[in-house]
């Protein structure tokens, strides 16, 4: 009995403890790491829609405004007016917090139907990136402002 007393003692000791942990580790990540991302811009594309044709191959390259300091990650969607899917494809993040998205547009697009779409690519805190296709329309209607930990940057293309 006095042995499960001592478990139950020492657990409640550390519950307490590892919430404070966890917030002095958060407190210290905003200090040194703000979640704040500069815009980012399409780099190798026009406004102009991008006509992607069967066996092609799809390149976007999206580069910050800014200086970008710590973490950086992406999250892709297609969106068709207020229709959004999530999309997977593979992505490269650069230590300057460059998102390159490349490959061929047979794999990229499998199963999405033919027709305009908007590349929608949320690049950010990869804590915060969006996952809710609200978010993302919401994101698209209105810029988020300087203090956003997240930007959406879209490219136009026509699958054929």
């Amino acid at each position: 009995m006095a042995g499960s007393r001592l478990q139950r003692i020492v657990a409640l000791a550390l519950v307490p403890t590892a919430a404070l942990g966890a917030g002095a580790l958060i407190a210290l990540r905003l200090h040194y790491q703000p979640p704040r991302v500069p815009e980012y811009v399409v780099a190798n594309a026009s406004d102009a829609e991008q006509p992607l044709a069967p066996h092609g191959q799809f390149d976007v390259v999206l580069r910050p405004a800014a200086r970008v300091d710590g973490a950086i990650g992406a999250r892709a969607f297609l969106l068709r007016g207020d229709t959004v899917r999530p999309w997977d494809p593979p992505f490269e993040v650069t230590r300057d917090g460059t998102v390159t998205i490349a490959g061929a547009v047979d794999a990229l697009f499998d199963g999405v139907p033919p027709g305009p779409w908007e590349v929608a690519v949320a690049v950010g805190r990869p804590e915060v990136l969006p996952t809710a296709p609200r978010d993302v329309v919401r994101a698209r209607r209105h810029d988020a402002g300087a203090d956003a930990s997240w930007r959406l940057a879209v490219v136009r293309v026509r699958l054929e």
